[in-house]
This record gives structure tokens, C-alpha cells and sequence, in this order.
């Protein structure tokens, strides 16, 4: 039939204007695409060559990806260091916090001693230290609050007060331990010293009621009066 239309006809793209017509001739490999052959090496050397990624052509300018790729190495050891101080710096303030509160809480051992007002006669106490030692010298009014506010501090709080000599004793054994063993040293002397005393005391309170009882007898039998 005359004036049928060929609909299965090969198309020609570049004339019937589906593709531009190109000045420069396309050349394809597995490495560049569409490289232009009057383009000059130094314009290449600054834009990049053709690449193809994913089916798309895209310019790879190596001078650029190493530098972004140094910056961003830089920038993610930066950020890992940080983070990793920032653990480590919270992991010691943890364990100080929970080092804090587990000794104060050893400390309190004694559930029937109220703390609130325990601490509210020691300071008291101190205070007082500190009126009396008001126009005396400095070594007076440095020592009668410590003075005062410990006594009251083992009077009022006697389970606390120990549990804290017992702390106090265990620091300065760790950082002063030639200190701590002279000061044990002169402590068990001191008891050891109070000790003898108390029992020559014992000792002379017992002889002179002996002295004192035999006399007595001795008077009932050789002149008869009952003076026991």
C-alpha cells in the first residue's frame, strides 16, 4: 500500500534532534568516557579525568579527593580522641563519685546516730572553740575548735567518729606509712605506759587497804575497839 508509514524503521537520532550534535569526538574505556581530545593536559590535570560511577560520568580530580580524604582522616581521629578522653575522664570521675559515697556510707554504720543534728552540735562545738580562742594566739585559736568539735564530734557520734579514725588511719598509711608506723608506735607505748600506771595505781589502792585493814585488826586485838 502506497504512503504506508514504516514505524520499524531505524531512527536517526543526531537528525531528528534526540541527541546533540557533539563538535568533539567521544571516546569510551573502563577507566574515562567522553574524552575530548583538544582539551589541554593542564585543564585535565585541574578538573579531572572522566570517570564512570554507577553509569554516571563525573570528573575525579585526585589532588581534591586526597585532600578532602587527609581532612577527613584528620577530622574522625580528631573526634576519636576526644570521645576517648571524654570516657576515660568520666569513667574517673565515676569511680571517684561512687569511691565518695560508698565510704560515706561506711562511715554511717550506726543507723540509731542522726547525723543532722549530730553535725549540728559538732559545729556548735567549733564555734565555740572559736569565740574562746578569740584574742589569744594563733596556735590557741587554730587548735580549741578542732579540739572541741572532735569531742563533741566522738561523744555524739561515737560509731562515726570511729569508723572515721579507722579512714583517717588507712590514708595516712598510704601516703605517710613511715609517719603512721612512728605514730603507732608512740600510740601503743602511751597504752602500753597508761596501762602500767593503772595497774600500779591498782596495786598501791590494794596494798594500802591491806595496810589499812591489818592495822585495823591489829588495833581491835590489842586494845579491844571495834574501829573496823
Amino acid at each position: 500500500m502506497a504512503g504506508e508509514l514504516d514505524f520499524y524503521r531505524e531512527a536517526d537520532v543526531v537528525k531528528e534532534a534526540v541527541i546533540p550534535k557533539q563538535d568533539g569526538e567521544g571516546l569510551s574505556s573502563d577507566a574515562k568516557e567522553a574524552h575530548v581530545e583538544s582539551a589541554s593536559q593542564s585543564s585535565v590535570g585541574l578538573v579531572g579525568d572522566n570517570r564512570l560511577i554507577h553509569g554516571i560520568s563525573v570528573r575525579y580530580p585526585e589532588y581534591l579527593v586526597k585532600f578532602f580524604h587527609k581532612i577527613r582522616v584528620n577530622l574522625n581521629g580528631t573526634i576519636e580522641r576526644a570521645s576517648n578522653t571524654l570516657e576515660e575522664k568520666s569513667s574517673k570521675y565515676y569511680k571517684h563519685e561512687q569511691s565518695i559515697t560508698s565510704t560515706i556510707a561506711s562511715l554511717h554504720s550506726d543507723p540509731r546516730e542522726e547525723l543532722v543534728p549530730g553535725f549540728t552540735y559538732i559545729a556548735v562545738a567549733a564555734m565555740t572553740g572559736s569565740v574562746l580562742g578569740k584574742g589569744r594566739n594563733f596556735l590557741y585559736r587554730f587548735s580549741a575548735p578542732m579540739i572541741l568539735g572532735a569531742a563533741c564530734f566522738s561523744y555524739v557520734l561515737p560509731k562515726t567518729f570511729q569508723n572515721t579514725m579507722h579512714m583517717l588511719h588507712d590514708i595516712e598509711s598510704q601516703y605517710f606509712p613511715y609517719a603512721v608506723s612512728r605514730q603507732d608506735a608512740l600510740l601503743r607505748e602511751a597504752k602500753l605506759a597508761a596501762c602500767r600506771t593503772a595497774s600500779f595505781a591498782e596495786g598501791s589502792v590494794k596494798l594500802v587497804q591491806h595496810v589499812v585493814t591489818s592495822t585495823r585488826h591489829c588495833v581491835k586485838e590489842w586494845t579491844g575497839l571495834n574501829v573496823e
